[in-house]
C-alpha cells in the first residue's frame, strides 16, 4: 500500500509540473497572440505591415520560439512584434511585480579589457563608455545588429539594443527592479547622448536639457528686443488646455516686435486643441522666430515645428529632435495581456504621410548648436547679434 501511495505522489508531482509547463506555454502563446492581435488593429500596422507576409512569418516563428520561454525570454520575443514596425508611440512595458526583480545578469569576459576596447572607439560610435551620473557604462556590440549596454562597475546586463532599419536601434530596458522589462523605440546617439535615456558620454553639463519646472508655459524679456517664450508642454489634459487657453490670453497682445524665442526643448508632445493657437500666434507674428529643440521634443511638439520650420522669417536651432511623431494616442489606453504580466500601449491615430518622413528620423534644425559648450538662450543670442545685428 505504502508504495503505491508514493507510485500515485511520484505521478502526481510529475502530472503538475508537466501542467504547469503547459500553462506557462499557452500564457506565452496567448500573450503574443493578443499582442499580435491589437496590433493589426493600428493604423502603423495597416499602413506598414498589412500585406507584409514576411511579418505574418515572423509572427509564426516567434509563436513557436515563445511556448516555453522564461519571463525574461518572453518580453523580448514580444517585443520583436513591435520592433518591426516603425510607430515610436508604440510601447510594451512589465507590469509592476515583486516575483520579477533582481532580473540583471551578468555579462562573460574580463570587464577592464572590455573598458580598454572601449575607451578607443570613436566619439560618433553607438559603441563606448557612457556615464549616467556617476556610474560608468558601456556599449558593445554583441553581434552584427544587436548592442549590450552594462555596468562597467559589476557587469551587470542593463538592457539590450536592438539595430533597426530606421537607422536607430529598439532598446529593451532591464534596469528596473519593480517593473524590470520596458522596450524603449528609437534609441539614437545625438550629441554624444542617447535618445529616451538620461545617458551621456560626457560628464559634462549638458545645456541642450531644459530644466522645465512646474509651469508649462512662460514668457519673459531677455532686452528691449529678444522675448523669450517657453512652451514645454502640449498636453491635452483638461486642465493643460485650460492653462495654456489663460497663457494665450496674457501674451498674445505682448510679443517683443523684432525677435522672439521660442523654446520647445523636453516638450513630450500633446495635440493641437494646446499648440494650434500658438501655432497662429507665430504665423502672425512680423519679427524673427527662433525655435530651439532637443532629442527630447517628440511627437506633437515635433508637428509644431513642422508647422512653422518653412517660413522665412523662423530658424530651428539645436539638435535633431526625437523621431516619434506620426501616429500617436486620442485615448492614451493599454491593453493589459492574457498573462498579466505584460501591457501594450497602442496606437490609434492615422498621422499624415509627410510627417511620416521624419519617424525615426527626427527633425533637424537649421542651426546645431553645442550641447556642452554653453547655455542655449545665450549660444540663441549670440546667433541673433551676429547674424542680425550687424
Amino acid at each position: 500500500m505504502r508504495k503505491t501511495t508514493i507510485a500515485f505522489l511520484l505521478l502526481l508531482g510529475i502530472t503538475l509540473l508537466a501542467q504547469k509547463g503547459i500553462a506557462q506555454e499557452n500564457l506565452n502563446q496567448a500573450d503574443l497572440k493578443q499582442l499580435y492581435t491589437a496590433l493589426q488593429q493600428t493604423p502603423s500596422y495597416k499602413k506598414l505591415k498589412k500585406n507584409d507576409k514576411s511579418y505574418a512569418a515572423l509572427y509564426e516563428k516567434l509563436n513557436a520560439e515563445i511556448a516555453s520561454a522564461d519571463d525574461k525570454l518572453a518580453f523580448k520575443l514580444l517585443s520583436k512584434l513591435l520592433i518591426e514596425v516603425n510607430d515610436n508611440h508604440l510601447a510594451l512595458y512589465s507590469t509592476a511585480d515583486s516575483s520579477r526583480r533582481n532580473v540583471l545578469s551578468k555579462v562573460s569576459g574580463n570587464i577592464d579589457s572590455l573598458k580598454k576596447e572601449l575607451l578607443l572607439k570613436d566619439v560618433d560610435s553607438l559603441e563606448g563608455i557612457y556615464y549616467s551620473g556617476e556610474s560608468e557604462l558601456g556599449i558593445y556590440a554583441s553581434s552584427p545588429n544587436n548592442y549590450l549596454l552594462v555596468s562597467l562597475a559589476n557587469g551587470n546586463l542593463l538592457a539590450e539594443l536592438f539595430k533597426t532599419s530606421y537607422s536607430g536601434c529598439d532598446l529593451i530596458w532591464y534596469a528596473n527592479n519593480i517593473a524590470p522589462f520596458n522596450l524603449i523605440k528609437n534609441v539614437r546617439l545625438v550629441n554624444g547622448v542617447l535618445t529616451g535615456l538620461p545617458i551621456s558620454k560626457q560628464k559634462n553639463k549638458n545645456y541642450a536639457t531644459l530644466i522645465r519646472g512646474k509651469e508649462h508655459f512662460e514668457l519673459k524679456t531677455i532686452d528691449n528686443e529678444i522675448g523669450y517664450l517657453r512652451l514645454s508642454s502640449f498636453s491635452s489634459s483638461n486642465d493643460n488646455i485650460k492653462k495654456s487657453a489663460e497663457f494665450y490670453a496674457s501674451i498674445v497682445d505682448h510679443l517683443p516686435e523684432k525677435y522672439l524665442i521660442v523654446d520647445v526643448r523636453n516638450n513630450g508632445g500633446g495635440g493641437y486643441k494646446t499648440s494650434g493657437k500658438f501655432i497662429d500666434l507665430l504665423k502672425k507674428y512680423k519679427g524673427h522666430v527662433f525655435i530651439l529643440q532637443n532629442s527630447a521634443t517628440v511627437s506633437n511638439a515635433e508637428q509644431f515645428i513642422l508647422a512653422l520650420k518653412a517660413r522665412k522669417n523662423v530658424t530651428t536651432l539645436g539638435e535633431q529632435t526625437r523621431g516619434m511623431i506620426t501616429f500617436g494616442s486620442n485615448y492614451g489606453k493599454k491593453i493589459m495581456l492574457p498573462s498579466g504580466r505584460f501591457a501594450f500601449y497602442p496606437t490609434d491615430m492615422k498621422g499624415v504621410e509627410s510627417e511620416f518622413l521624419y519617424e525615426s528620423k527626427g527633425v533637424n534644425p537649421d542651426v546645431n548648436l553645442d550641447a556642452f559648450k554653453g547655455d542655449w538662450i545665450e549660444q540663441t543670442i549670440d546667433y541673433i547679434k551676429n547674424k542680425f545685428d550687424k
